[in-house]
């Protein structure tokens, strides 16, 4: 949906955050696909190592729910409260994924900027609302993907940039959720094909996962050949990001 000028929503923007009544006010430029992903690989190639071993910690916290899930075989069939129990460990994955995910989301960014640092100091409430921003959106996600791939597909288009704005702007949680639908605005398709992508360099570990008997070693195999998907994909979007945020 877009606002027009005059619209209660847009002014109402415009008084709670000025971070966004700029965006608002800055009409968005089609964003360059191949200057993405060739922007994208060369802030891979930026801090390959470090990216890497960032996603590794990410990519362990799916890894070991589906541990989990596989080591309960026996009990979860006996146990009508285990479903509750794993959907429990389903969603504290999501804010743990926020503690772990602020280490790459930083390093990524930095990957993609000539002037910034990974190891810069933040105040602990940008992560916290970093935690609570990645758990909120992880969730909405994961729930679109599991019933209609579409819904989770729209989440990712349009929030892709929050952690990046709560990490350049300190902009709180929720906000960053905001700011990046209007960020997005106007490139949500082309965002989409970036995402399509990206999904590709996560076919081998998931074909893998997949192909291979149940056990610890399809789950090992997963985290290990995910880890570099993720990395490169995490830098791609840092690169979308550097390039629509420096056009407004």
């Amino acid at each position: 949906m877009r606002l027009s000028s005059h619209s209660p929503l847009r002014v109402a923007f415009k008084i709670i955050h000025p971070k966004v009544a700029f965006l608002l006010d800055n009409k968005p430029l089609p964003l360059p696909l191949g200057t993405v992903l060739l922007q994208g690989i060369r802030a891979f190639l930026n801090s390959p190592a470090a990216l890497t071993a960032r996603s590794l910690y990410v990519s362990a916290v799916p890894a070991v729910v589906l541990v989990i899930w596989q080591a309960s075989q026996n009990t979860r069939e006996g146990n009508p409260l285990f479903f509750w129990v794993y959907l429990f460990i389903w969603c504290g994955s999501f804010f743990v994924t926020g503690y772990v995910g602020w280490p790459l989301a930083r390093t990524a960014l930095a990957a993609a900027s000539a002037d910034l640092s990974s190891d810069r100091d933040d105040d602990w409430w940008v992560r916290d609302g970093f935690v609570r921003a990645t758990a909120a959106f992880s969730f909405t996600v994961a729930v679109g993907m599991v019933f209609l791939v579409i819904p989770g597909l729209m989440v990712l288009m349009i929030y892709t940039f929050y952690p990046f704005l709560i990490i350049e702007k300190k902009t709180k949680g929720f906000m960053s959720l905001a700011m990046s639908a209007e960020l997005t605005r106007g490139n949500r398709m082309r965002l989409l094909v970036v995402v399509l992508v990206m999904a590709v360099l996560f076919v081998p570990a998931g074909a893998l996962f997949y192909l291979w008997e149940p056990g610890l070693a399809r789950v090992l195999a997963f985290w290990v050949l995910s880890a570099p998907a993720l990395a490169v994909a995490a830098a791609t979007v840092a690169a979308a990001y550097r390039i629509l945020g420096s056009s407004r």
